[in-house]
């Protein structure tokens, strides 16, 4: 099934924009929702330094969420996203072998690495497995026993707060959507607290493990969230421009340009090419604060709208593992920035989602 090869294949999403043929299919208000999106991130566009650059830019992603969202409308059934439990599977085992080879004795005193996947959306993978594991309709027992395992062996070694703090919010959401079952997820979460307290009393052995428990680390986020508001305050009506934020956050900028860990292993380095181009991946690790940053009053104004219509659409839609998708991913925002595409298929995972959440709010409502 091409769905589970997108998690190891992540361009395969780029395959959704066939689906906007299907864009006039969606609901009137949901096609309304979008139209003001697409509006507001044109209109900022034309404040920035690099108008055309920034409008085209800015084309591009909102049409990529446009179509993601009509192709989670078109597939309606969640059993699709269980087929994502194979492919987050074959990448998290991935990690785990990469990282036991290069990093042999030192494994358990650093962090989960990978070819391509960085640290921090390894983490979302685990969580992502465990509520799939949990929820998914149609799995084998196999896959939501090994899935369930994977994701949190990936979850823990990670070492990343913010996707803990997804699986969660996402869990205990569904679980008040009456998805009993997602209370094993929220034991899952509370079980990798607790091996992470043990790893604390042990002496810090375990440091991805006790990485979660100091919440006074920011990892650099301060200074990241500073250069944000700077640029923001230089460009208040169309902010930096998308994918353009990258010189106002000076403590990741400044280092130049880098591939993830897992690549450089290899020998890897960033090509010369891309070295004028490395800003375009740098994230203000806050959803609202790189909306502002990059699209300033005029785009975050749509952004912010368009995250509480897909927050309202899961809600209505009554469908916990969507709702778990959804209200997880907005939560780890606080963070991070996990709903940006195109990404390693997580945020596609999550604009999907929410397209899923629509034809289900629909369906609900013609009952009602």
């Amino acid at each position: 099934m091409l769905f589970s090869l997108v998690p190891v294949l992540p361009p395969l999403y780029l395959l959704a924009f066939a689906a906007l043929r299907g864009f006039f299919s969606l609901p009137r208000g949901a096609r309304q929702a979008l139209y003001f999106f697409l509006f507001t991130q044109g209109a900022a566009a034309l404040f920035t330094e690099r108008p055309l650059l920034s409008f085209s830019l800015a084309l591009f992603r909102g049409l990529f969420i446009a179509a993601l969202v009509t192709l989670g409308y078109r597939l309606r059934e969640e059993r699709w996203l269980g087929y994502l439990i194979y492919g987050y599977m074959a990448v998290g085992l991935l990690a785990l072998l990469w990282s036991a080879h290069f990093l042999g004795p030192r494994l358990l005193s650093s962090r989960l690495i990978h070819p391509y996947y960085t640290t921090v959306s390894l983490g979302l993978v685990g969580a992502l497995l465990v509520l799939l594991a949990v929820g998914a309709p149609g799995l084998p027992r196999w896959a939501r026993v090994l899935g369930g395992a994977v994701g949190l062996a990936v979850l823990g070694l990670s070492g990343s707060r913010g996707p803990l703090f997804a699986l969660l919010v996402g869990a205990s959401m569904a679980a008040l959507l009456g998805g009993r079952a997602y209370l094993k997820a929220l034991a899952a979460g509370g079980g990798v607290l607790g091996l992470a307290l043990l790893a604390l009393e042990g002496g810090k052995k375990i440091h991805a493990l006790t990485r979660l428990l100091n919440p006074a680390h920011l990892s650099g986020r301060d200074k990241v969230w500073e250069g944000a508001i700077a640029a923001f305050r230089a460009h208040p009506l169309g902010g930096s421009g998308p994918y353009q934020l990258g010189p106002y956050l000076e403590h990741l900028y400044r280092g130049g340009c880098h591939l993830w860990v897992g690549a450089e292993k290899l020998g890897l380095r960033c090509p010369g090419w891309l070295e004028p181009f490395h800003g375009a991946w740098l994230i203000a690790h806050n959803l609202v604060l790189h909306a502002l940053a990059e699209t300033g009053l005029i785009g975050g104004a749509g952004w912010l709208f368009l995250y509480a219509w897909a927050a309202v659409v899961a809600w209505r839609a009554r469908a916990p593992l969507l709702a778990a998708i959804v209200f997880g991913f907005l939560a780890m925002g606080l963070v991070d920035n996990p709903t940006l595409v195109p990404s390693l298929s997580l945020a596609e995972v999550f604009w999907v989602a929410v397209g899923m959440a629509l034809s289900r709010s629909a369906q609900e409502g013609s009952r009602g």
